[in-house]
């Protein structure tokens, strides 16, 4: 079962107004990152995946390791439109090598945690809960105190009982770890932990809220 609390007030997404001001263009590849040029067969996999489930053109997709994002037969990538306008960059996995995972497919998370195994680091855990976690928001998990803004700072020390820490195992096997939203001025609390049955069960909080 998977639980998420919302805040009183709160909004977990917010989407801009149609016929707003132009945005700045996405940021082009760096040489950490694949294009289209660059790209290795698997990686030009998930590009076709990414565009055909977002209405992109494979050319302009861009394909980024995410940091600890590897283990067993897992790999996590960043993907991203270089010729879209406010495009985020969403979270793939690559499972055994050639299976490509994206939010909202069937059993997502649990296909995920299984293909990276037992090597699986919190890290990993996270950046997996959070990119394919059902009932879980669109967000970022911060490694650090520094990547979280000062306004979602603020809201969590307020709510009381907010200490941050990177992301970790528990006594009891969870991971717990903090996330933001996608615009980074909320800041929520994950604790996930996998049952007897193998179901990942997620609960989500505004962090600093008991």
């Amino acid at each position: 079962m998977r639980k998420l609390i919302h805040a009183a007030g709160c909004c977990l997404l917010i989407v801009a107004p149609t016929g707003c001001a132009q945005q700045a263009a996405a940021p082009a590849a760096t040489p950490t990152e694949s294009t289209a040029e660059t790209m290795d067969e698997t990686s030009k996999r998930v590009a076709e995946v990414a565009a055909d489930a977002n209405g992109w053109q494979v050319a302009d997709v861009v394909v980024t390791d995410v940091p600890d994002g590897a283990a067993g037969a897992c790999r996590l990538v960043g993907v991203r439109s270089n010729n879209v306008l406010s495009a985020s960059t969403k979270t793939y996995a690559v499972l055994h090598g050639d299976e490509v995972v994206g939010r909202g497919d069937a059993d997502a998370l649990a296909r995920v945690l299984d293909a990276c195994g037992d090597e699986a680091s919190p890290a990993l855990w996270a950046e997996a809960v959070a990119a394919f976690g059902e009932d879980v928001p669109p967000g970022r998990v911060p490694k650090a105190a520094a990547n979280i803004s000062s306004d979602a700072h603020r809201g969590a020390i307020e709510r009381g009982g907010y200490s941050f820490h990177p992301p970790q195992f528990a006594t009891d096997g969870a991971v717990e770890f903090f996330m933001t939203d996608v615009e980074g001025g909320q800041l929520f609390e994950v604790r996930a932990a996998r049952g007897a049955d193998g179901a990942i069960d997620v609960v989500v909080k505004p962090a600093g809220r008991g």
